[in-house]
């Protein structure tokens, strides 16, 4: 986790952008909302978890000063995918806050269903993740592969 943080202040300008991006989509999701979130949305949603690991995976490459073993990719990917769509599920409209609060004014609380999405999204999460930080391996190396057959 602190590994994270670090990645994130030292390469502010592209967290921000993302930041941005994922409150965009908090917002749509909001304005869309109609008794539960449509399906495309739904996709829309689940691709700050892929960018984030994407974007993970890029910043843990190495560089000639320090080696960095593929597995610190992928892990580092894995988290920021999680963190980022349980983070969605925490605070957007229908998502868990909005469930305590509806309890909390005598709704009737849903905790089994809360989990379920609690599960769902985190594996998920974890799963676009590891796929963002793939693919962000491959294209390191499809760029070193390049520079090195124009060399």
């Amino acid at each position: 986790m602190r590994r994270l943080w670090r990645d994130l202040q030292a390469h502010r300008p592209a967290a921000v952008m993302l930041l941005v991006y994922w409150l965009a989509i908090l917002a749509v999701i909001h304005m869309t909302w109609a008794g539960g979130i449509p399906e495309r949305i739904v996709v829309l949603a689940f691709t700050t978890p892929l960018i984030a690991g994407a974007l993970v995976g890029r910043w843990r490459a190495s560089t000639p000063e320090r080696a960095v073993r593929p597995r610190e990719r992928i892990t580092g990917g894995m988290l920021a995918g999680v963190l980022s769509a349980e983070s969605t599920l925490l605070v957007m409209r229908g998502g868990f806050v909005d469930y305590v609060i509806g309890w909390i004014h005598h709704d009737r609380f849903r905790g089994g269903e809360v989990l379920e999405f609690v599960i769902a999204s985190g594996v998920l999460g974890v799963l676009l993740g590891l796929a963002g930080a793939a693919l962000a391996m491959l294209f390191d190396r499809s760029l070193r592969s390049g520079h090195q057959a124009d060399a």
